[in-house]
């Protein structure tokens, strides 16, 4: 990556939103193993707007309680703490990501849609591939495209001017960002992390998801495997729209590194309806 083209264009861009403190609080909190559900639900409580959303959350279809759950440290008690981490990190991203002015031709609500799809299926495709990581997949594969999102945000002539270019040309967005801007949605995160200090494997897939030479991802290249191939079943399934109308080429070895069969893959596109439909829930309005 060219940094000093970064630098350039984030100079140019106007300011990144900022996450909720809640959301720093509970990282903190969260990496202490004397933390308890009460301190944690305390912690997040303080915030209504996350409160209401990962209530919300646990007793939709998503989660299957039903509306059994009334409060937040009962919520935390069954979820557990990885889970209740990526649901404050997935609420606070979306609570904070807000467009100032409507983009001709950009829909934002399509735009979620998709990156819930390719959340939900990057749950199935770990639960087949990469089971102790089935939440961090859907999250990593909901937050994938937040780079063009930040762009939309702060840069909205250039980014309307790429994402008519990726439809016009019929190629992917990623395709048009270096002709127009110089670098690239997954490039442009490396600046939100400045501020945002995000996990470090929710980052490495969200920097690498177009990436196919999957052994320079070290530990975390199952991961971006999993979410490359959800972004290409949640495209093909047409859910949504991720700014443009192409598909990805996948790797050539990305089905050996999770060791995915015809048959598995057979199996979490029968599951991906349902899954589609509970997804939603993180993406709709409050």
């Amino acid at each position: 990556m060219e940094y000093s083209k970064l630098d350039t264009v984030v100079k140019n861009m106007g300011e990144l939103p900022t996450l909720p403190s809640v959301f720093f609080t509970i990282n903190k909190m969260l990496s202490d193993p004397r933390t308890s559900a009460v301190e944690v639900g305390l912690a997040i409580s303080s915030d209504q707007v996350i409160t209401t959303k990962i209530l919300r959350l646990v007793n939709s279809a998503f989660y299957g309680f039903s509306g059994r759950v009334n409060t937040i440290s009962h919520a935390i008690s069954i979820l557990g703490f990885s889970s209740t981490k990526n649901i404050v990190l997935a609420t606070s991203v979306l609570s904070s990501l807000k467009l100032k002015n409507p983009i001709e031709g950009f829909n934002l609500a399509a735009f979620w849609k998709h990156s819930a799809a390719v959340g939900a299926i990057s749950k199935l495709v770990a639960a087949e591939t990469h089971p102790q990581k089935q939440e961090e997949a859907f999250t990593a594969g909901l937050l994938h495209d937040i780079g063009k999102l930040i762009l939309a945000i702060c840069a909205p002539e250039e980014f309307a001017q790429c994402l008519n270019l990726a439809i016009s040309k019929n190629c992917l967005f990623i395709d048009v960002e270096r002709e127009v801007l110089g670098i690239t949605h997954t490039e442009i995160v490396k600046w939100i992390n400045e501020k945002w200090n995000l996990p470090e494997e929710i980052v490495n897939v969200i920097t690498n998801h177009h990436n196919k030479i999957y052994a320079s991802a070290g530990e975390h290249a199952k991961l971006i495997a999993v979410v490359q191939i959800a972004d290409v079943l949640a495209r093909g399934l047409q859910y949504g729209h991720p700014c443009d109308n192409s598909l990805p080429i996948l790797g050539n070895n990305v089905l050996d590194i999770l060791g995915l069969t015809p048959q598995k893959l057979d199996s979490i596109l029968l599951a991906s309806h349902e899954a589609l439909q509970n997804s939603m829930v993180f993406v709709s309005a409050d």
